[in-house]
């Protein structure tokens, strides 16, 4: 795909996702919603952070509700294109529960939302099938959902196929379980970075307009020689679901001060915590080949593509020195794959990466 002419330096934003004026234009929604809280009686105030990855909300002295609402994104585009809904399902599910077990609560349900061009029988049976695989490994249950037809207002490159699909998970805390926010974060904890399955569900509006040059539809066939698998094959890796792995952690007795999601923003998502500390992570492995490839192809900037992707890390979990050895050992138990990609340290809320010469604070990284 590359040639000899240094391409134009992409970013998110020229892809057309500027996910800083999406914030801005957020505040004033939430300015709105926020004054909600209030009108649910018998509920109590949610003990995490804003902007945390779930919501929690204590229904008593003894259960609280964990709850999240995500979706796949613009990856929709590449199953209308080759055909694979089944990723997309699984995807759907795999978004939610990722961000619920990070409050430490078990995930329980899941209800889905389907907009759709048409109710075409394969397709939603493909995107079915991926749910329900996912739901296993999650062990969710799926227990309702909504079908939206919009004949005249979805597009897609695949006429009748455009789609898009969210969906809100339910987890519990039970047993008068306090959630996990990041408070008990101190100096001198330890980074476990569990490893990503690729590029998961983030950064693809920027991925495809790099990747899937000219027509869309025989690109996206193409082979990625550093992958070793086709554009869209590459894209459609099932963003791995981190349930099994935390929940071995949390049986286990491990003590564990934090669980991030590493998903859109990156390593950034380190400071959705509740602790001011600094995260040095000084032993992060080396990304997988895609994100190379996206790097390469759109002369992308290292601070933006760590903004942006996880760069093959796509769950943290944080824990004393002390509890290193249990934590990856019930991760390795449970089939997952992790290391120590660094510690906490003294100091302003940020991520520091030496290796890259990166320092994330707020929503962006910069080159140090």
């Amino acid at each position: 795909m590359a040639d000899d002419a240094q391409p134009e330096q992409q970013t998110y934003a020229s892809s057309g996702v500027d996910t800083d004026e999406a914030a801005r234009g957020l505040s004033g929604l939430l300015r709105w919603v926020s004054q909600t809280s209030a009108f649910a009686d018998g509920v109590g105030a949610s003990p995490v952070p804003g902007g945390f990855f779930a919501a929690v909300l204590p229904l008593n002295d003894r259960t609280s509700l964990a709850i999240s609402t995500d979706g796949v994104g613009s990856k929709s585009v590449l199953a209308q294109l080759t055909g694979d809904f089944e990723s997309i399902g699984w995807d759907c599910v795999a978004v939610n529960v990722n961000d619920i077990i990070c409050t430490g609560a078990r995930p329980v349900a899941l209800v889905d939302y389907i907009a759709l061009q048409h109710p075409h029988g394969e397709m939603l049976a493909a995107l079915g099938k991926g749910m329900r695989d996912a739901a296993e490994r999650a062990r969710v249950a799926i227990v309702g959902g909504e079908l939206s037809q919009h004949p005249d207002t979805l597009t897609g490159p695949s006429e009748g196929y455009a789609f898009d699909i969210s969906a809100t998970c339910v987890g519990v805390l039970e047993d008068g379980a306090a959630p996990i926010t990041g408070a008990a974060i101190r100096p001198g904890d330890t980074v476990i970075g569990m490893a990503s399955n690729g590029i998961h569900a983030n950064g693809l509006t920027l991925a495809r307009s790099l990747l899937l040059s000219g027509d869309a539809h025989e690109t996206v066939g193409l082979t990625l020689p550093e992958c070793g698998r086709t554009v869209g094959e590459e894209l459609l890796r099932r963003t791995h679901i981190y349930v099994p792995e935390v929940t071995a952690m949390l049986r286990a007795g491990v003590d564990v001060h934090g669980l991030a999601h590493i998903s859109g923003d990156g390593l950034l998502n380190l400071l959705r915590l509740d602790a001011d500390v600094e995260y040095r992570l000084d032993a992060l492995p080396a990304p997988q080949p895609v994100f190379e490839v996206i790097q390469r192809e759109g002369n992308v900037a290292l601070a933006e593509m760590y903004r942006v992707y996880n760069m093959g890390i796509g769950f943290c979990a944080v824990a004393p020195a002390s509890s290193v050895g249990d934590a990856l050992a019930a991760i390795a138990a449970a089939g997952g794959e992790a290391a120590v990609i660094g510690t906490v340290r003294e100091g302003r809320r940020r991520v520091v990466l030496p290796q890259q010469g990166l320092v994330g604070e707020g929503s962006a990284f910069t080159q140090v």
